[in-house]
């Protein structure tokens, strides 16, 4: 066949590399069949060779979805507020099918695990809580926005997963505590030393902190408590009782220390202990994981 661009030679078959992007992001697809002429390098694609790249474009596809997880399926109910009727009127599959996928019963098939991605990919919060690339890019976002010099650890932590919209399930999970101590280290309640070294080493790897980042976190929040421990009362209005009203009037009473603290303490005040740190940094490097991610 002539070449249709230069009118000089005909169309070749060869093969080449060709980029595409699958679930936007850019993949290589290697040893595709074309029609190139050997004179301008015009490239088509016959009808076979079309039917060929389509095939390993969609196996691309599948294959760069990772399979999700019992555990995921149901987050994503919980994400999405809706009932197992619900969310299977909207995928259009059987309430059989998608709850023995939640039960572990039977793994998701790829054509529906990819139906479910897709469906993912419409709600921003169930992308960054069930998405791994797309939980670290927000966490980096937030993170470049709050950490300073003067910011707490518990600032950070309860700015970055507010903004990032990080479920506090998912938090506790990946850093592998409960609730109740999530809330106390978002409140700066906890002394840095009295975190376990593990949580520590967690709290470094899920927000992709360094060391020195750590340091600085927990010195922060060794002044707010300096000054915790002379406060004898503050008020701080809560509208309701009982234990809700606890966890109000904890989290507003901090706060209230941490603006003070920023624009009144002065800089001689303790430190973290070095060897605390340097267990941490331990933990880290008998996982694999550097200092400095």
């Amino acid at each position: 066949m002539l070449c249709t661009n230069c009118f000089n030679s005909k169309y070749q078959t060869t093969t080449i590399s060709k980029e595409v992007v699958i679930n936007g992001r850019p993949q290589i697809i290697q040893d595709l069949e074309c029609e190139k002429c050997p004179d301008c390098g015009d490239i088509i694609f016959t009808h076979p060779q079309s039917l060929a790249l389509d095939k390993k474009r969609i196996n691309l596809e599948f294959s760069s979805k990772p399979i999700l997880t019992p555990q995921q399926l149901k987050l994503l109910r919980k994400i999405l507020d809706m009932s197992l009727e619900e969310i299977c009127d909207l995928l259009h599959i059987g309430q059989n099918s998608y709850g023995r996928w939640e039960r572990g019963e039977v793994a998701i098939t790829p054509s529906m695990n990819l139906l479910v991605h897709q469906f993912i990919e419409r709600f921003p919060e169930a992308r960054v809580n069930l998405i791994e690339t797309e939980m670290r890019a927000e966490i980096e976002k937030a993170k470049v926005r709050y950490l300073s010099a003067s910011v707490s650890l518990g600032e950070f932590v309860r700015s970055v997963l507010q903004t990032a919209r990080i479920l506090t399930d998912v938090a506790c999970s990946r850093l592998g505590i409960e609730l109740r101590e999530l809330e106390r280290i978002e409140n700066n309640d906890l002394p840095p030393e009295s975190i376990p070294v593990g949580v520590s080493a967690n709290l470094l790897k899920f927000f992709q902190l360094t060391m020195d980042n750590l340091r600085q976190l927990f010195d922060n929040t060794l002044k707010i408590q300096n000054v915790k421990s002379r406060v004898s009362f503050m008020h701080a209005r809560t509208p309701h009782s009982g234990e809700k009203a606890e966890s109000v009037y904890a989290r507003s009473m901090n706060k209230i220390l941490e603006k003070y603290v920023i624009e009144e303490t002065p800089e001689s005040l303790p430190f973290v202990d070095p060897e605390y740190l340097k267990k941490v940094n331990a933990c880290l490097q008998q996982e694999g994981v550097s200092g400095r991610l």
